[in-house]
């Protein structure tokens, strides 16, 4: 008799144990591979734009996590709430996660946020989009656009959006890529030319800029000296992979 309490005690330490090692390398190994499952199959059924859900007077920012370092966004959550609720969307579901910056045009931007980079296929970089598009955020009066440019902008397709205050581009502003009017997805880029770069100029009224960089211009710099190929082209090809590890947002 006394054997046999002894073995069930025994068979209910063990128990316990093992629960104990299952919530341990649940934390550290099975949700993470449960979510990187999840990641692997974000291209399939994704055509519906998230749902709103950022909350009210809440600062959002967020971490590009790269392997050439950490870059610190604040996003302009006031100024582009649409396309800024769309980028913590796709970062929170890991969207970004082993992405590359697949365009860098050296002393002006860099480019990322394509899944088709995860690819060994080069030549389809840059085409990757989700399944839906997110409509561009610009006031043009904030901006203080020349009659002369909004008339430009008018004929290319592109429309002021009212009831926001737009931020201009500038140096480490982050910026939703686009392939032409209300085609905002995934893809962004962020400014890395110098503050008084004229090319700018050009930019504005059709891009919408969700954010800015406050820490990780040296990252910045680092990878603007990166070598690139296809130099001829507006989609040069940095020699090196600059990898985007995750997007963590957080708040204050």
């Amino acid at each position: 008799m006394f054997k046999e309490e002894n073995q069930v005690w025994l068979y209910l330490v063990g128990i316990l144990i093992l629960f104990g090692i299952i919530i341990f390398l649940g934390r550290d190994f099975f949700i993470p591979l449960i979510y990187s499952r999840r990641t692997l199959n974000l291209d399939q059924n994704f055509s519906q734009k998230p749902v709103f859900s950022l909350k009210e007077e809440t600062d959002y920012l967020a971490r590009i996590n790269t392997n050439k370092g950490t870059i610190a966004v604040d996003l302009y959550e006031v100024n582009a709430p649409q396309n800024v609720n769309n980028f913590v969307y796709l970062s929170s579901l890991g969207y970004y996660t082993r992405t590359k910056f697949h365009r860098l045009i050296p002393t002006f931007l860099i480019q990322g946020g394509d899944r088709n980079t995860l690819n060994d296929d080069l030549t389809d970089d840059g085409k990757g989009r989700t399944g839906y598009f997110i409509e561009d955020e610009v006031n043009w009066d904030s901006l203080d656009l020349s009659q002369g440019k909004r008339n430009e902008l008018s004929n290319l397709g592109y429309r002021s959006k009212s009831g926001i205050e737009s931020k201009a581009l500038e140096r480490f502003s982050l910026v939703m890529a686009n392939n032409g009017p209300d085609t905002n997805s995934s893809q962004f880029f962020i400014i890395i030319s110098p503050v008084d770069d004229s090319r700018l100029e050009g930019l504005n009224g059709k891009f919408t800029v969700i954010g800015k960089v406050v820490s990780g211009g040296d990252v910045l710099d680092t990878i603007s000296q990166i070598p690139v190929v296809n130099v001829e082209t507006n989609s040069p090809t940095p020699t090196e992979d600059i990898i985007i590890n995750n997007v963590e947002v957080y708040t204050r």
